[in-house]
């Protein structure tokens, strides 16, 4: 059972570093494909997930309160989004943002507390669950931040030609 949560705690900081890995499209400005936008939110629920079931707190109460209030903030951090897209390649683009990628490395920073804290420094858990409710936090507003943009802002979006992983360096409207 000890090397079922070893495991799966190293699956989630290595699926938190590919989250995070995933999201440089936003901080370099680079059009990229539908798939790769999913690819930061659909990640992050699997770490969430992971560090959820390997807690040794069950709070369900604060765990629906983190996600209910993270589809929230990130609902409206997806309405306000300023994207472009090239509609003939299914490329999408946007303005040099910081929250997806901050969402990110704090999701593998608590991947990597829950490691270091329950392994390397073989420390008792409080078993309040906090560190899983803050990964279902941040995991929900990555998540609702693409869906809303995906759904609401994209199909607004001004159209742009865009070469696949290149910054088109023109000024990006709506």
């Amino acid at each position: 059972m000890k090397s079922v949560v070893l495991l799966s705690q190293l699956a989630a900081v290595g699926l938190a570093a590919l989250a995070l890995w995933s999201i440089r499209h936003e901080l370099t400005e680079k059009a990229t494909t539908r798939l790769a936008w999913m690819a930061t939110p659909a990640l992050a629920i699997v770490v969430a997930a992971v560090l959820l079931i390997v807690s040794p707190g069950k709070r369900y109460e604060l765990w629906v309160a983190a996600i209910a209030i993270g589809l929230a903030i990130g609902a409206v951090a997806g309405a306000m989004m300023k994207i472009n897209q090239d509609v003939g390649l299914g490329l999408l683009r946007v303005p040099r943002t910081w929250d997806g990628a901050a969402a990110a490395a704090l999701l593998l920073l608590l991947a990597l507390a829950r490691f270091v804290t329950s392994n390397l420094m073989a420390r008792e858990s409080g078993k309040f669950g906090v560190l899983g409710a803050a990964a279902a936090f941040l995991a929900a507003y990555l998540a609702a931040r693409y869906i809303v943009a995906r759904v609401y802002k994209v199909p607004r979006a001004i159209h742009l030609d865009m070469i696949r992983g290149k910054n088109p360096h023109r000024t990006l409207i709506a």
